[in-house]
């Protein structure tokens, strides 16, 4: 089996039940040319003065050219933008942008990355999108973008939305153990790193289907230590990696 095989079958055998959705959340329907694309969530944040949902598009593009030089696979990297610029990315700016309005755009990928600082309210409908999607096999990576925030606002908005559409409990720390800190990289001694110093760390906290994880949800601003800015970048992007890979394996 080659690696677009793999992507492509990987998600379908993690959830046989699904029958058409599960192939529709194909990563090469999208554009058969690549791989893997790394859509970004466009959402509603309370403070649209400061805390948006497009910052940092270079971080994007770091990691997925790292994870595309590691696993060795076609990825579609955002143009125009690098490291820490622009600060505020635009549409052109990533390879993928995604709201959760409608559930069938969100079908062509089987991964998604939702970022903000502050805190943020999702619509009923989008909420039922989010369910939607979630249990057809999607996978969200939710990180709190906490450099211009000492708070971790949008971690607790993210625990909160999650446990209300999920039920209470549905959230819980992931052990070090699990293979999504060991398939590519051994994380297994570090766990989820801290990636801003004023950041808060609660652990990798992951929502659960079943077995599988379905969201990844961090407070320590893994995203913000893909520009390379931080120490604990390459930590960041080795995490980052793993997450990925889990997702289109599960």
């Amino acid at each position: 089996m080659n690696r677009r095989e793999f992507f492509r079958t990987g998600l379908v055998a993690a959830a046989p039940a699904l029958g058409t959705a599960a192939h529709a959340l194909s990563p090469l329907r999208e554009n058969d040319q690549y791989d893997f694309l790394f859509p970004t969530v466009e959402f509603h944040c309370h403070d649209t003065t400061s805390d948006r949902w497009n910052y940092y598009p270079g971080c994007v593009r770091n990691l997925i050219r790292e994870f595309g030089s590691v696993v060795r696979c076609r990825v579609k990297e955002p143009q125009n933008c690098h490291d820490g610029y622009p600060r505020w990315g635009n549409e052109s700016h990533f390879n993928a942008v995604v709201t959760l309005k409608e559930i069938e755009p969100l079908r062509e990928f089987p991964f998604l990355f939702m970022t903000a600082e502050g805190e943020y309210t999702l619509s009923t409908r989008e909420k039922e999108i989010l369910k939607q999607y979630i249990h057809e096999g999607g996978f969200i990576l939710m990180d709190d973008c906490i450099r211009g925030h000492e708070g971790d606002y949008f971690y607790q908005s993210s625990y909160k939305m999650l446990e209300e559409v999920f039920g209470q409990g549905s959230v819980k720390l992931i052990d070090r153990n699990h293979e999504i800190y060991n398939n590519v990289y051994d994380m297994r001694d570090v766990g989820l790193p801290l990636a801003i110093g004023h950041g808060t760390n609660h652990g990798g906290q992951g929502l659960f289907v079943g077995d599988r994880i379905a969201v990844f949800l961090s407070s320590t601003d893994l995203h913000c230590a893909w520009t390379g800015y931080s120490s604990s970048g390459p930590l960041s992007i080795q995490l980052g990696i793993n997450i990925i890979m889990y997702a289109l394996s599960h």
